[in-house]
Parts: C-alpha cells; sequence; structure tokens
C-alpha cells in the first residue's frame, strides 16, 4: 500500500507508520494529496496526521524525489531501533528532542516542529466525574490519581515533577483511557481536540478535558533521519530546506493549530507549570 508525495519515477522507500494514523490521514486527505493540502478542522486530524502529511511536504519541497512505500502495523516501539540499524529512512512521527538526543550519534535531529513551550496538555477525566475531580486539583495534582507511561518520557517526567497522588504506568492508550472512562482512575494527559467539548470517545470509554486546567509539557517535537540509511544525509537536507520554507510561510503553526494540537481557544486557562 502507498501514498505517492512526488512523481512516479521517485525512489522508492518503505516507512512503517501505525494503521489508524495511515485511515486518518487518508480521510483527511480527501482529493488531495500531503502536497497540496491546506486545510486540517477535521474531526480525524490530530497531531499525528500533521506530521505524517508535514514530513512528506517538507522533504518534496526541498527538492527530493520519493516514492513512500508504507508498511502499516504497530510499529510505534521499534521505529527508533529501525532508524538506528538503518532500516529505516525516517521516522513520520515526531519524537520529543529529550528521546531523540539519547540518539544523535545515529539520527540526525530536524529543527523543532513543535517548539519549546508551545505545547500545552489537556487534563481529561470521565464526563460524569468532571465537577469531582476539577476541585481536586489546584496548583499540581497531589489531589488526583492519573495514568500514563514510562516510556513517555517528558509526560511521566511532567506529571511526576507535579506529584500526584497516585501514578499508574500503562503502555496502552486505550487502556488508559478505559481506566479513567470507568473511574478506576481520575485522569490522564491528552492532546485537546480542535473543538470543544474537547473529547475522545471509542468502544468502552468515552473522556473529557477538565474546563479551564491545561498542563505545560516543556519539550520540543523533531523529526529525526537515520545517519546508517543510504539516502540519510540527502533526506535529512531536504527534510530542513524544506521545514524551513513552510515555517517562514506559517504553515507549521496554522496545521497543527487547526487540528487542535496547539489550540489557542484554551489560551487563557490556567496552567499547571512543572518547577524548573
Amino acid at each position: 500500500m502507498s501514498l505517492c508525495t512526488s512523481a512516479s519515477d521517485g525512489l522508492e522507500v518503505p516507512i512503517t507508520i501505525e494503521k489508524d494514523i495511515y485511515e486518518y490521514t487518508q480521510t483527511l486527505l480527501g482529493s488531495d494529496s500531503p502536497l497540496t493540502i491546506e486545510h486540517f478542522q477535521h474531526e480525524v486530524c490530530q497531531r499525528d496526521v500533521v506530521d505524517f502529511i508535514l514530513v512528506q511536504r517538507a522533504i518534496a519541497l526541498g527538492g527530493l524525489n520519493l516514492q513512500f512505500e508504507f508498511e502499516l502495523g504497530n510499529y510505534d516501539a521499534r521505529n527508533l531501533r529501525l532508524l538506528k540499524d538503518g532500516l529505516l529512512l525516517i521516522s513520520f512521527d515526531t519524537i520529543w528532542y529529550s528521546d531523540a538526543a539519547k540518539y544523535e550519534d545515529e539520527v540526525y535531529i530536524s529543527d523543532p516542529i513543535i517548539r519549546k513551550g508551545e505545547y500545552f496538555a489537556g487534563i481529561f477525566t470521565s464526563p460524569s466525574r468532571i465537577a469531582e475531580v476539577s476541585k481536586k486539583i489546584t496548583s499540581d495534582l497531589s489531589g488526583v490519581s492519573i495514568v500514563s507511561s514510562q516510556a513517555w518520557y517528558v509526560d511521566w517526567k511532567t506529571i511526576n515533577a507535579l506529584k500526584p497522588k497516585t501514578l499508574v504506568d500503562e503502555s496502552d492508550w486505550i487502556v488508559m483511557a478505559k481506566m479513567v472512562s470507568r473511574g478506576w482512575v481520575d485522569v490522564m494527559l491528552v492532546p485537546f481536540t480542535n473543538h470543544p467539548p474537547y473529547e475522545y470517545q471509542g468502544t468502552g470509554y468515552k473522556i473529557e478535558a477538565i474546563p479551564k486546567l491545561k498542563i505545560a509539557l516543556l519539550d520540543s517535537r523533531h523529526f529525526v533521519v537515520s545517519k546508517k540509511h543510504p539516502l540519510g544525509a540527502n533526506a535529512f537536507q531536504a527534510l530542513q530546506t524544506g521545514l524551513s520554507i513552510l515555517r517562514k510561510t506559517g504553515f507549521i503553526e496554522r496545521a497543527y493549530q487547526e487540528c487542535g494540537f496547539l489550540n489557542q481557544s484554551v489560551t487563557n486557562w490556567k496552567t499547571l507549570m512543572p518547577p524548573q
């Protein structure tokens, strides 16, 4: 299964991608392509989808003609290893700088896509518990239990700094949402959606952002390119060139704002800030 970002005579490059993100992207694109889409205000749009489109657009703008062949599955845990070994050219999902820096000998790290200080997460709970749980949150998280994953380094570090009553480690996002939805745990951190009520709903769960509260995650997000892949140096140069163009035109900020990841509607909400 493939999604071509340039002319059909471009070099074919295999890319591993999460199945749901690929499908959400196809829904968002419709008759557009990653090189032509201009609007991201859609219910399926999220940060991962914008990442997926942005990286393809940047490489093409940077002058490198590639045809990406997508392998769909659950690759999040394996992609960094594939990048380190030169078996994957580039991650189509941005990662926190704190994570990328651990592998700087093996990967090129792009300019910031989400800059430090730009991103704020919502504090989500069961809709039926919003009034109850919101009263427990003051200047930190000491009054509530929260679920996250130790694999999410920035989230885990931020939550610990805010001294939660209880912190539960769970690797599966859907399981987290079910735990919160059923009231087994009070809250979880989740990106805002692109319109209120800020909520996520699926089989067996429904969670909603507590109004007027957000948490600052103080790190930047980046694309990483394998140094060992034969196309690594050229791809990184093209990526950096294209990202510079997209930053100057305002495309990057607008895309993440329209999808809700950088949510201007919550600018004046109270921010819980981890101690520096």
